[in-house]
């Protein structure tokens, strides 16, 4: 599918949180537009697709001194299985490769359909690892 991925900023941090939540209750249930764009000002750069001036996929990015780090992807639950993804996620590769030797992503590895992705752009799986998330404990 051939679509425009668009550099995201501030104006889309409400956008970007909602697909956050709604793709993911879970793990990104908490995802707040100021998170979104205290990362935009600490460095993390967002790509996406607009439909209609709506965004309806994003990913996110972060270089650092040892190479790039894809952060976030997700799309839109009626937007998915047309190559938004597979289109951002390349499109975050090609940026970083130009800055940085390699890039790497984590992905769960019960999460086929970002799996196959994530492979269509060229990843590898290289290694496993436990995932464990916790809450922070109150004084």
């Amino acid at each position: 599918m051939n679509c425009s991925v668009v550099k995201l900023d501030p104006s889309d941090a409400e956008q970007i949180a909602t697909i956050m939540r709604e793709s993911d209750p879970e793990f990104w249930g908490t995802a707040a537009s100021q998170g979104i764009v205290d990362g935009i000002n600490r460095g993390v750069g967002w790509l996406g697709v607009k439909i209609n001036g709506k965004v309806v996929s994003v990913g996110s990015m972060r270089l650092t001194e040892w190479g790039g780090l894809i952060g976030t992807v997700a799309t839109h639950k009626d937007h998915r299985n047309k190559g938004y993804a597979t289109s951002i996620v390349s499109e975050l590769v090609k940026q970083m490769l130009a800055k940085a030797p390699w890039v790497i992503i984590y992905v769960l590895a019960d999460n086929l359909p970002a799996i196959r992705a994530y492979e269509k752009v060229g990843f590898k799986r290289y290694k496993s690892y436990f995932f464990m998330r916790g809450e922070k404990r109150k004084p």
